[in-house]
């Protein structure tokens, strides 16, 4: 129980460091996301292409000419691999299963998908979306520049279009590997689950095969660096190994977690005399009454005796300091409704999937008859995991 406390603390900072990010658009209500380091390999493969390849296979050019072919071309490859998340976010929510956003970031895209899958065969769909995204992608290229052979006149154009026909190849066939965190791990938990009805030996078969997929490219990053003479290239696929076997040994853990965790109604964990807000108080008031004393980053708004809505210190530094203490807190309240709050009878995985779909750490709980009965926070279910690892701790050293 202690390791899954620290993998909740873990999931939840990764989780954290990956909302600092740009958000650039929706599609289909799904919000795409950069990270910040997202931008680091953006100019690095626009750098590659400008004065790596591009001048090899093109020379004689002008340096504008690589320039531009280089942001054109790279602009396409990411455009590739958001459409190949995207898919993946598209069959999910149409099977049911909330997708939060789309993230961008060092290693590529991932879609933050918010619960598991219900059975084998949605397992299968969501997976396989994203590689036929990219199958058809890779196979309109290969046809484009097949159709255009050696016509005169634009080399640059059909050499970009080599570039995003391989790149989404190289792409498709990595994803394939069948190991977690990949598709293919997917793929393969998918067949083991359907197979034997055991989603946890399925989980495990498919992170076992991940950590070692993992193994296996640290081998060939060390050999490629130190045989090859390429030291960066090595580098770069001991970096993606690492994470690659982080994120499968992760997966494992939360499937663990979420299972320890099912059944745990939120009355055994919630605070249950929550500090509450009224509507009718400005800003400042909040500030200087709520926040500074009590120290939480968001609080019930209640009444009459009944809570209609949640005020976060998100929603107050949206409205300009010099207004504060003339806007009054209903007016910046987010209205209550199934994804900003819970219910007792909820469990702990219910409460985390809703926190990260709402983006807030502490969420009203409330009652079938609409009153007001506590608050659970992420510190609450953190707490309640280390008392029940300290109890079960306790217990082994007396027997």
């Amino acid at each position: 129980m202690a390791a899954m406390a620290q993998s909740l603390r873990t999931r939840a900072s990764f989780l954290f460091s990956r909302q600092r990010g740009i958000p650039l658009f929706s599609i289909s209500g799904i919000r795409i996301v950069a990270h910040y380091s997202w931008f680091a390999i953006a100019a690095i493969i626009v750098w590659a292409l400008t004065v790596g390849w591009f001048p090899n296979v093109l020379p004689n050019r002008p340096l504008l000419h690589y320039v531009t072919l280089g942001i054109i071309t790279a602009f396409f490859f990411f455009a590739s691999v958001l459409i190949h998340e995207l898919m993946h976010s598209i069959v999910a929510v149409r099977c049911g299963i909330p997708v939060k956003r789309i993230v961008l970031f060092l290693f590529g895209g991932v879609a933050e998908i918010l619960s598991e899958p219900p059975d084998p065969k949605t397992e299968l769909k969501v997976a396989l979306a994203g590689p036929a995204a990219s199958a058809i992608i890779a196979a309109g290229c290969w046809t484009a520049v097949a159709i255009m052979g050696n016509t005169p006149g634009r080399p640059g154009l059909q050499l970009a279009l080599v570039y995003l026909a391989v790149a989404n190849t190289v792409l498709l066939g990595f994803n394939l590997l069948p190991g977690m965190p990949l598709d293919g791990g997917r793929v393969l938990r998918a067949l083991v689950w359907n197979a034997t009805g055991d989603l946890r030996r399925a989980t495990r078969v498919a992170s076992i095969a991940g950590q070692a997929i993992a193994g296996l490219m640290v081998l060939v990053g060390v050999a490629i660096g130190l045989l090859g003479s390429n030291i960066w290239a090595g580098l770069w696929i001991i970096l993606i190994a690492l994470f690659l076997r982080q994120a499968a040994d992760a997966s494992y853990r939360q499937l663990l977690m979420r299972e320890a965790l099912q059944g745990v109604r939120l009355a055994s964990v919630m605070t249950p005399d929550a500090v509450t807000v009224p509507p009718d108080i400005t800003l400042s008031e909040l500030i200087e009454d709520y926040v500074l004393r009590y120290h939480f980053t968001s609080y019930p708004v209640v009444s009459e005796g009944r809570p209609i809505g949640l005020i976060t210190i998100k929603s107050v530094k949206r409205v300009p300091r010099e207004k504060w203490g003339i806007t009054l807190v209903g007016e910046t309240t987010i209205p209550i409704t199934s994804g900003t709050s819970l219910s007792p009878d909820d469990d702990i995985p219910t409460a985390l999937s809703r926190m990260s779909a709402a983006e807030q750490s502490r969420l009203p709980v409330i009652d079938t008859s609409g009153r007001l009965v506590g608050i659970v926070s992420r510190r609450d279910i953190i707490a309640y995991l280390q008392i029940r690892s300290d109890l079960s701790a306790g217990s082994t050293r007396s027997s």
